[in-house]
């Protein structure tokens, strides 16, 4: 890992943040794995995970450091903060119960996707489907279904941010190519993706929004790609725009005036 500058930004809270990504990185590592991995001196390292610790964001155990739970608990507040946490809950476990398929609701936070709320019972492997994990807008049905919303500026910004990073070797990773595929995500209205973040993983996705159209997230249903076939989209797609439906009537009447 190498030390990341910004212009603006204060060096120790880098450092400190660093650190944790690193952690969560490696699973845990003891200090002398740290300090092996990254540049920062030994010293520094462990004055920032002592303090780190005093506070509870870092748990030491037999000479190994790992993040602590108190992340856990910063991050269901956060998500619990969500305007429309409640009804995503709802809706996500309404569809996934429908479909028997892994079901998400999406949003997009600095130019990513993270998965607000979701629902793996009918997954048979390991999911990938994990709340707080952020994903590439561009390889994902999710980010694909809110980029297309969002105005041609921000699409740039957030490709110039981020690049066109290859997940598999069916990620578009040509700016040209993606600008089409949203356009056809428009024109049918839902996103689709076939391996382009996972191998193995097909997902459908569509919007959702507020009374005013301002974009809430995409609610996502996936499964293996064993399963797929042309009918079961469409079954899947009609499914899933009833529950967006129903989800964008719940946030008009939870917020009768768009505000």
């Amino acid at each position: 890992m190498q030390p990341r500058r910004t212009e603006n930004g204060l060096r120790t809270t880098e450092i400190s943040l660093q650190l944790i990504e690193h952690l969560v990185e490696t699973d845990g590592a003891t200090l002398g794995e740290v300090a092996a991995e990254t540049d920062f001196a030994k010293s520094t390292i462990h004055n920032h995970l002592q303090t780190l610790a005093q506070y509870g964001y870092v748990i030491r155990e037999n000479n190994r450091y790992r993040i602590g739970l108190k992340f856990y608990h910063l991050g269901d507040y956060a998500r619990k903060q969500n305007a429309v946490y409640d009804i995503a809950k709802r809706m996500v476990t309404e569809l996934a119960d429908e479909t028997e398929l892994e079901t998400d609701f999406t949003v997009e936070e600095n130019g990513r996707t993270v998965s607000l709320y979701d629902v793996t019972n009918y997954s048979d492997t390991p999911s990938f489907l994990v709340d707080g994990r952020l994903f590439h807008m561009h390889s994902t049905a999710s980010g694909k279904a809110i980029l297309a919303e969002y105005p041609e500026p921000r699409v740039d910004e957030i490709l110039d941010q981020w690049g066109l990073p290859a997940e598999t070797d069916r990620t578009i990773t040509d700016r040209d190519e993606l600008l089409a595929d949203l356009e056809r995500v428009r024109e049918r209205g839902y996103a689709l993706n076939d391996e382009e973040a996972i191998e193995g993983l097909w997902a459908v996705s569509k919007v959702v929004k507020d009374p005013i159209g301002r974009v809430c997230g995409s609610l996502n249903v996936c499964g293996p790609t064993y399963i797929h076939t042309d009918e079961r989209e469409r079954t899947i797609v009609t499914s899933l725009e009833e529950k967006v439906a129903e989800f964008e009537r719940r946030i008009a009447e939870q917020s009768p005036e768009g505000s």
